[in-house]
């Protein structure tokens, strides 16, 4: 469960050796707790005929209902106010563990691999950001009442254990050795964001340091759970064969009398933005030279952000993109690719490029260097308005999906604070003008720059904390 989302006064299971703290007076006492109520209802309609039924409780959880016809399916997404950002140095990893956590099992569903799979086949799965964690799955309508009450035990009665917590730290040390430490695709976005950044949390992306998951507590990790799982952090999208008013009374039942907790975030350092570039060579077993340049991004709150997403797009999408057409045609990169969307506080725009075997990083980085140079030359004109209707397209295409639309829905929700984000940024892209791309261009190239080189090696570079 992966990479590219709180605060309940939860119930624990506790077991501690033999012996389990029983969670029958928590329960009872949430049980006579008065239900949530209504704050907000309104509809939502981004497109005409698309309508979006968003329902804000009293407890600070907010629901977004979506009933479309679905052969007889429904798709839950819930998504919380946590991620890698908020976690304190030298305990980083716990956001992404927690993940792993939150498919251990609760009261009612001790083995919830089993059920999802009873219950939707393999369609359920989980990520965590630097902003977020989101867990989704799409099941039966009979169903339905189940997953719900499921996703409200995850919140308040989870099945944590010590004997749980140490196989989960297991698999993510696995996790990390195979997907970063091993990978030079995960080796690249890690030392990205570990060379790029020297205060904020994004510095460490959600896979963490092995040291700081190996020296984590249990009590760590209760902590971690009791500070950033809550109603008032959690956004949940449902969409498919259901009725407004049926759903959000079963909203009720399940995560009514979870109450509001009081959240305080960490002090957040900012970085500077303007700086000399900075660059890293990594030898790892690899056939082919991997580069990653990157440079600071603007934030949902900057409208520099649209730009910017674009301009990636123009300059490196792996099927339209500038780079494609002179670097992967021309026989000198095997793929492109770039991931440039806004964050809570500025993060990354980066642009990958992996060489074709045997070019060596000197020609791939004259290359690139040089095919910077004619870009938007080449981006205008038709060119330009092609590409931004093959967006607009894809987008829209790509919430065609129930699963992927809820998402977006939760994801926008929960980062953005506005979940229509997705359509906002369709519309703003198609406003754009040339020179707002040129000019977002140049800026790019003002800001400082981190390239990481991975070089193919007999033996790979070990992964080490600078000291910063």
């Amino acid at each position: 469960m992966r990479q590219f989302w709180t605060l309940l006064a939860f119930s624990w299971i506790v077991a501690c050796s033999s012996s389990s703290v029983s969670t029958a007076e928590r329960t009872n006492s949430s049980e006579k707790a008065p239900l949530a109520t209504v704050l907000k209802e309104e509809t939502l309609e981004p497109y005409p005929g698309l309508k979006i039924d968003h329902v804000q409780f009293s407890n600070g959880l907010n629901a977004y209902i979506i009933p479309r016809e679905q052969n007889g399916t429904v798709g839950v997404v819930v998504g919380y106010e946590v991620g890698s950002r908020f976690e304190k140095v030298g305990r980083t990893g716990l956001a992404h563990l927690f993940e792993h956590m939150m498919f251990r099992g609760t009261e009612s569903f001790p083995e919830p691999f089993q059920t999802l799979s009873e219950w939707s086949g393999h369609e359920f799965n989980a990520f965590t950001s630097d902003d977020q964690t989101v867990y989704h799955e799409m099941v039966p309508l009979k169903n339905f009442e189940d997953a719900l009450k499921f996703e409200s035990e995850r919140m308040r009665k989870l099945l944590i254990t010590p004997q749980g917590f140490n196989t989960e730290r297991g698999a993510v040390v696995s996790e990390r050795k195979m997907n970063y430490e091993d990978s030079p695709g995960g080796r690249l976005h890690f030392e990205l964001y570990q060379t790029a950044f020297d205060k904020h949390p994004y510095k460490t992306t959600p896979i963490g340091w092995q040291d700081d998951i190996e020296r984590a507590s249990f009590e760590d990790a209760l902590s971690f759970y009791h500070r950033n799982y809550a109603p008032n952090r959690a956004s949940i999208a449902i969409i498919g064969d259901i009725k407004t008013d049926e759903t959000k009374n079963l909203l009720l039942k399940y995560f009514g009398s979870f109450e509001e907790v009081p959240f305080k975030g960490l002090d957040t350092p900012k970085e500077t933005l303007y700086r000399k570039n900075r660059k890293k060579t990594i030898h790892l077993k690899t056939q082919a030279v991997f580069l990653g340049d990157a440079a600071f991004a603007p934030t949902y709150n900057d409208k520099e952000a649209f730009a910017e997403l674009f301009m990636c797009v123009l300059f490196a999408d792996s099927t339209s993109g500038y780079l494609q057409h002179t670097l992967v045609e021309k026989g000198i990169a095997r793929s492109v690719s770039a991931s440039c969307s806004p964050s809570v506080d500025p993060g990354l725009s980066t642009i990958t490029i992996v060489g074709v075997p045997k070019v060596s990083a000197a020609t791939l980085e004259k290359k690139y260097e040089e095919a910077k140079k004619g870009f938007l030359a080449w981006a205008k004109n038709d060119r330009f308005e092609n590409i931004k209707k093959y967006f607009e397209i894809s987008q829209l295409e790509s919430m065609r999906s129930p699963m992927d639309f809820a998402t977006s829905i939760v994801s926008n929700a929960v980062t953005a604070k506005d979940p229509l984000y997705s359509f906002k940024l369709v519309e703003e892209v198609k406003k754009l003008k040339f020179e707002d791309i040129e000019k977002q261009f140049k800026t790019r190239e003002k800001i400082g720059h981190t390239r990481i080189l991975i070089i193919p090696a007999e033996k790979n570079d070990p992964m080490k904390k600078d000291k910063k």
